[in-house]
């Protein structure tokens, strides 16, 4: 195995030499790779396996990029096995084999996530040799680690809603823009019986406010100081956000009876609801907006009577939209792959801009390059009348986001009883640990 690793990695460094003396003369080429155009830098001939790790049963996408990158290497096999996100320094350690797996900016970023992290495992792909320029430059922003790339976002993570579009104009509303247009809609349709807002009580609260949350913590840095120190001023600034939600809660916009028949993965059956037809708004994000394109044909109500949904910002700004992404799951590269440089060179095919989008567009998701998606993501890809925007750019840790959906169910369930007191409990929490965890 040492042997073979040395000599991959001697043929990537040599790769990455040559790459470096000839940088200049291939920008154009570099542009070509970036607008879908491919040139193999390996022996297409060579016969090689590659075993790769991923969080999903049915990986559709990654088949055809598979299939696609079989056109250039025809005897490279690929072996793929899923695995669990929350044990995957376990796994690759106890299958070492493993060449490429997937990962998340909580695995690459957080030393202290245990079995989470795998940052210490991933190959910096930028020496390696792999192109970047299709993807939009905030989505690789967390991607880079002490100026090491560590991984490749296949696409963007966006919490939301999904709207039923043709519902609204059924009872004669518009898609709201503003917090005072989402309530005087919310209010109009539970007026006429309908409960709203939908999700399950695990999810529901906590990413009904998390675009604002995080938007307004990510771009202040003195708040985020105020946090970590437990400073007052720093309940003052939160205590906003949990107002917007216990105002919908106390005026009956979503109901705790009905979040409770959702199932907590809020996939499958929650789809499944919101095509029966009579759900306004229910609360998910584009992982789970991903699903619905299969599920059409499962649901009897959607197929005799389809309607127009789209996925959109939770508009809690007197002035619009609280803005905010993330990149979501990516691919690494095992550092100690054996066959380390034909697993560089699939990333760095699927790093180009038309397979990279093929993969996205077939999962479900929103783009992580910078083209512009259509249909039911029209909205977010070019979203107008945006109050505060952010791209996370590891100022949001996993530990606010977990502090910030507890207090946020406790606050909808009942269990704390005020906005002042959940936002006060929450930096409360924020104060025991530390920024740097």
């Amino acid at each position: 195995m040492n042997s073979r690793f040395k000599a991959a990695l001697s043929t990537a460094v040599a790769a990455v030499m040559a790459f470096s003396m000839t940088a200049c003369s291939d920008t154009g080429a570099k542009q070509e790779e970036a607008s879908g155009e491919f040139t193999p830098k390996l022996d297409t001939e060579k016969d090689v396996t590659l075993d790769i790790a991923g969080f999903f049963g049915n990986f559709e996408a990654l088949d055809q990029v598979e299939n696609d990158f079989n056109e250039y290497y025809p005897n490279v096999v690929f072996s793929y096995e899923q695995i669990g996100a929350t044990n995957i320094d376990e796994y690759i350690a106890n299958n070492s084999y493993t060449d490429i797996f997937m990962t998340s900016d909580d695995n690459v970023r957080f030393p202290g996530l245990s079995d989470k992290y795998v940052g210490n495992r991933c190959a910096d792909l930028a020496a390696a040799g792999v192109d970047t320029s299709a993807f939009s430059d905030e989505m690789l922003r967390t991607c880079y680690v002490d100026g090491k790339l560590l991984r490749v976002p296949m696409a963007q993570h966006i919490y939301g809603m999904a709207v039923n579009v043709t519902l609204l104009k059924k009872e004669g509303l518009s898609v709201p823009q503003n917090y005072s247009e989402f309530t005087a809609v919310l209010k109009t349709l539970k007026d006429k019986g309908y409960t709203p807002i939908q999700g399950p009580v695990n999810r529901v609260y906590s990413e009904l406010i998390m675009n604002m949350a995080d938007s307004i913590i990510g771009n202040d840095k003195e708040l985020q100081d105020a946090l970590y120190s437990g400073d007052e001023s720093a309940v003052q600034e939160i205590q906003p956000i949990f107002e917007r939600l216990q105002d919908i809660v106390d005026n009956g916009w979503t109901d705790l009876a009905v979040n409770q028949t959702y199932p907590d993965d809020n996939y499958d059956q929650a789809i499944l609801s919101f095509f029966e037809g009579d759900v306004p708004f229910w609360i998910c994000d584009t992982e789970k907006v991903s699903g619905m394109k299969k599920r059409k044909s499962k649901s009897e109500a959607f197929s005799s009577s389809p309607f127009e949904y789209r996925f959109m910002f939770i508009p809690l700004g007197d002035n619009g939209f609280y803005e905010y992404r993330e990149p979501w799951f990516g691919f690494s590269v095992n550092k100690d792959s054996e066959d380390f440089d034909y697993a560089a060179e699939f990333v760095r095919f699927l790093a180009t801009e038309t397979e990279i989008n093929k993969m996205a567009e077939i999962k479900g998701v929103p783009f992580a390059t910078e083209t512009k998606a259509e249909g039911i993501y029209s909205i977010v890809s070019n979203p107008k009348n945006v109050q505060l925007s952010f791209i996370n750019d590891g100022a949001i840790k996993p530990h606010i986001t977990s502090f910030l959906g507890s207090k946020a169910k406790a606050l909808g369930t009942g269990e704390i009883s005020s906005a002042e007191e959940a936002a006060k409990q929450f930096v409360q929490e924020c104060s025991t640990v530390s920024r740097e965890d």
